[in-house]
């Protein structure tokens, strides 16, 4: 699958361009924060996962004994230990004897008490499971985002003011085709949502090359837009992308329900980019990787970060 290659800078300059715009777009009111699990909620949660796995302490479990090491006697024996590895197996395996009264008197040293988790949060019990105990009221745990019919990618939208690649998609948006280019390059034989999204996705993944930005502007980033990446035949992933955009606004997919989506690659660990649009009650992705027409409700190993469409971004939430 292409994919940027700049890296985590991209993806961090993204997130602090979000949280810039969320701070200069959004008043602190409108900043809507997912509900905390109660301690009963956590408890019976906790319990029932440890039901399941049977997970027991750390304080319960036996302690691996290290492995006796091979020594010269021992192979001259035919891998029998000698008289003297025995003594030291036996030694190694006793228990440690206690510290005499005298020798503390004599050291002055006392015997330290073991480590003690600090208060709050989760403590190991010797009881396993049974000894669960949920954490204090001030370590309560947040439930998962609940996300809507106008959320994808395994995300929560949220609506922010201004970022870093402001400049960059008002300029790329507006790069629109004509539909005279678009029957000359696709043709007309591709009829109803579904036959034009599945035409246009094949069509410029099989097109159009992937090469980066800094082999074709000497950048390392750059918004080419759709006209010219239509011209060199190049681009990387957030102008394929936006080529795959423009067409099918020329084909008549409206603009409000198409999205450029900046996301993580998990899998690669780079930054990518592809285009989710809402198509029959939901939403479809379509990648420079595939030539399907993927079902966004699933993340595919992506973590989207940014979305732009028209004049509006949203930052993702989890």
């Amino acid at each position: 699958m292409a994919h940027w290659t700049t890296g985590p800078a991209l993806a961090r300059t993204a997130l602090a361009a979000a949280v810039s715009g969320l701070a200069l777009g959004a008043s602190p009111g409108q900043a809507a924060t997912a509900p905390l699990a109660t301690e009963p909620e956590t408890a019976a949660l906790a319990s029932a996962a440890c039901e399941q796995t049977g997970i027991t302490s750390l304080a319960a479990a036996r302690p691996l004994q290290p492995a006796a090491p091979a020594s010269k006697s021992a192979a001259i024996l035919g891998g029998q230990p000698s008289a003297l590895d025995r003594i030291r197996m036996l030694q190694s395996a006793s228990p440690a004897m206690p510290q005499p009264a005298a020798a503390i008197a004599a050291t002055g040293h006392t015997q330290r008490k073991p480590l003690a988790p600090a208060a709050g949060g989760f403590r190991v019990q010797a009881a396993g499971c049974a000894g669960w105990r949920a954490p204090d009221a001030g370590m309560a745990m947040p439930r998962p985002a609940v996300l809507s019919g106008d959320d994808f990618l395994a995300s929560k939208r949220l609506a922010i003011g201004r970022t870093g690649f402001d400049r960059d998609w008002q300029r790329v948006r507006n790069d629109e085709v004509s539909k005279a280019r678009y029957r000359a390059l696709i043709g007309d034989g591709a009829h109803g949502r579904s036959a034009i999204l599945s035409r246009v996705n094949a069509w410029v993944n099989d097109r159009i090359v992937y090469t980066e930005d800094r082999n074709l502007f000497s950048r390392a980033d750059f918004w080419a837009g759709a006209k010219k990446t239509l011209e060199l035949g190049r681009g990387d992933c957030e102008d394929i992308a936006l080529t795959k955009m423009q067409l099918l606004a020329a084909a008549g997919i409206p603009r409000r329900d198409m999205f450029l989506t900046i996301a993580r690659d998990l899998v690669r660990n780079a930054d990518h980019a592809v285009l989710i649009v809402r198509h029959e009650g939901g939403f479809v992705m379509l990648d420079d990787g595939s030539d399907a027409l993927l079902d966004a409700s699933q993340a595919h190993d992506y973590r989207p970060i940014l979305s732009f469409s028209g004049h509006q971004v949203w930052l993702h939430g989890y």
